[in-house]
């Protein structure tokens, strides 16, 4: 599977609607000066992600042995899923078929639109002698991609970490459905997101807390 693709296609899409990769790493380095271990043997869930332009699956696929990960997955929304509940304009357009996706033998232009899709990392599928990026392998989900599936909730429940980018207007249903399974979890929200109401008590409770900061959020 010629992973190399994705970071191609990633170029070619606009950056700043996706998190930039040096704030990942900024991000990440805080927790491994803290404990070098934090990840070691974990797997780790991007239940929100978008693994074809995504600079998360990137990170962790890249630096996946030396984090020492057990697992990666990498779930996505399905295109369908993106325009009902984001594109709210004829202009705006969340999904573009990439050429990653179109000459892999599992396309299925029957599922393209309505399936989101997951991408796993767990060995060396190439003979490289290294498991990186272009060890990913990636498939169809049974259904959208929401993480309030049951497909996706089961991911959950094998995650021992869940790092993402929720959907900014999903923040409120996303953080209980991450707190109430008891997984360690990194995830981005805006600023103005300590204020809501099921937020503020976890981080006086010091069940959460602020981390490094991301350019504009």
């Amino acid at each position: 599977m010629a992973n190399k693709k994705l970071a191609a296609a990633k170029d070619a899409q606009k950056d700043e609607f996706y998190t930039q990769y040096e704030d990942i790493q900024r991000e990440i380095n805080a927790y491994l000066e803290f404990n070098p271990n934090t990840f070691r043997d974990k797997t780790i869930l991007l239940p929100c992600d978008d693994p074809e332009w995504s600079n998360f699956t990137r990170f962790f696929a890249q630096n996946f042995e030396t984090l020492g990960l057990k697992k990666l997955i990498s779930t996505s929304y399905s295109t369908d899923s993106k325009k009902k509940n984001y594109e709210h304009d004829g202009n705006t357009v969340y999904h573009q078929l990439t050429l990653f996706e179109s000459m892999s033998t599992r396309y299925d232009e029957s599922k393209t639109q309505s399936r989101g899709k997951i991408f796993t990392l767990t060995r060396d599928i190439n003979s490289s002698r290294t498991i990186d990026i272009d060890d990913l392998v990636w498939d169809y989900l049974n259904g959208d991609g929401d993480f309030r599936s049951a497909e996706v909730k089961a991911l959950r429940d094998e995650a021992d970490i869940i790092v993402t980018n929720p959907p900014f207007s999903m923040f409120t249903d996303f953080l209980p459905w991450v707190v109430g399974a008891g997984k360690d979890f990194i995830i981005i929200g805006n600023l103005n997101s300590i204020t809501y109401k099921g937020v503020f008590p976890l981080l006086k409770n010091n069940s959460i807390w602020l981390g490094k900061g991301f350019k504009g959020m």
